[in-house]
């Protein structure tokens, strides 16, 4: 796992501190990137300046991220940024842009909101960055989208979910789902394709939470299902002893939870230590395949279905050869969902930089007019007018015995993964 220290500001790695990986990253192959060539171009690529930016190099085309690096929500954050960091490695030793490279400034906001808007606004106008990948959760997404919307800097919120990160900010455009979605396809599955009718709900009390869940208690209502228990708790809540006893004693079932992976991983755990689970065929958000669960659940959680975004075990040559040079080239034992979908939203940038050019205005011109774009599952993603993807759902079923996600069909009936519907909920 790519562990740096991340202070408010990113410095270079203990392992790596005093060298410089540029050049390697420019002439570099991308098929032959060593590990060693990935974090010294990584650390060297995330470097920022206390007291400023140095004048912007003609050579150099900036761009930004945020997310929790340090803190209960850190490994979301360092999974995204391991991503990122990934893609612009890879893009620079093709060539950049017509011979200039990319270079990465990144910031923790430690998943504050106004740690967020500080550091979304010191990018921008310290920095001088020309667009942001926002590797950040949907409560400081949302806080920091109207900061870049009002500065006219194209942002790409790769893994936030809440409508509201998009909604109302022009330059804001998402590759997720929306988090509506992921509850409204759980709760489908569960009833038209398992049968079940009795249901409890956990959510995590925040805009990604309720967000899954409200798709979720609408797919229920649809299909003449009930919830007999719904319980919110806290971002980063580990303990669910009480909650899976009172759950238990209801014989619902199935539990659809959505929640960041820690609170996932201790919900199945202590569900399988009380046998509630697998009993009860356990639903799981997006958060399943950030790296505390593959730490963590040990043994437990073997048949838990996950909603995801971009599936691993996709059988394509597109996905099985970049699983295969992100795992030797960074030497991680997994691709987690955060680094996925990061990769995909920085391709997609440098996508747009090579329609419109690496101008801030150019990039969000040449995103506006994009119709669609093919993600790491090797499936081509129509984008809607709303800068939403109308994004296939990967549903997931974790193997204890091969500690994986094995694919259990991608979701892409319209009907029930199209983002649009959703925005009626919000204001």
């Amino acid at each position: 796992m790519c562990m740096y220290c991340a202070l408010g500001q990113l410095r270079l790695g203990p392992s790596d501190r005093g060298k410089d990986g540029k050049e390697s990253a420019r002439t570099t192959s991308v098929g032959n990137l060593s590990r060693r060539t990935f974090n010294l171009g990584a650390a060297a690529a995330s470097l920022t300046f206390a007291r400023g930016a140095l004048a912007a190099d003609s050579q150099t085309i900036k761009i930004g991220t945020f997310g929790p690096f340090t803190g209960p929500a850190a490994g979301l954050g360092l999974e995204a940024k391991k991503g990122i960091e990934y893609a612009v490695q890879e893009f620079n030793a093709k060539g950049g842009l017509n011979g200039k490279t990319v270079e990465l400034v990144a910031y923790d906001d430690r998943a504050n909101r106004t740690e967020a808007i500080s550091v979304v606004r010191k990018m921008i106008e310290s920095d001088g960055v020309q667009a942001i990948i926002d590797g950040s959760v949907s409560l400081t997404s949302i806080a920091a989208a109207p900061v870049a919307n009002d500065a006219g800097i194209p942002m790409i919120a790769a893994y936030s979910n809440a409508v509201g990160v998009v909604k109302g900010e022009d330059h804001v455009f998402r590759w997720a789902s929306v988090a509506d979605v992921q509850g409204y396809v759980m709760a489908h599955h569960a009833m038209k394709e398992r049968n079940y009718k009795t249901f409890a709900l956990l959510m995590q009390d925040e805009e990604y939470g309720r967000g899954i869940i409200n798709g979720a208690e609408k797919a229920i209502a649809e299909n003449s299902g009930k919830v007999v228990y719904k319980k919110p708790f806290s971002p980063g809540e580990h303990e669910f002893s009480a909650i899976m006893t009172e759950i238990k004693a209801l014989g619902v079932d199935s539990v659809i939870m959505a929640g960041f992976s820690p609170s996932l991983t201790a919900a199945a755990r202590t569900g399988y230590d009380l046998e509630v689970l697998p009993k009860a065929q356990f639903y799981i958000s997006c958060s399943a395949t950030e790296i505390n669960w593959y730490n963590g659940i040990g043994s437990a959680g073997n048949g838990t279905i996950a909603s995801l975004e971009f599936s691993a075990a996709a059988d394509t040559p597109f996905t099985k050869q970049f699983v295969a040079n992100y795992e030797r080239t960074t030497g991680s034992k997994v691709v987690s969902h955060q680094a996925g979908l990061c990769y995909d939203s920085t391709r997609l940038l440098f996508h747009a930089m090579s329609q419109g050019g690496a101008t801030s205005k150019g990039i969000w011109q040449a995103l506006g007019e994009t119709k669609s774009f093919t993600n790491l599952s090797g499936v081509e993603v129509k984008y809607t007018d709303l800068r939403e993807p109308i994004l296939p759902i990967a549903l997931s079923s974790w193997d204890s015995a091969g500690q994986e996600y094995k694919l259990v069909k991608f979701e892409t009936d319209l009907a029930l993964i199209d983002p649009r519907p959703w925005y009626k909920y919000y204001k």
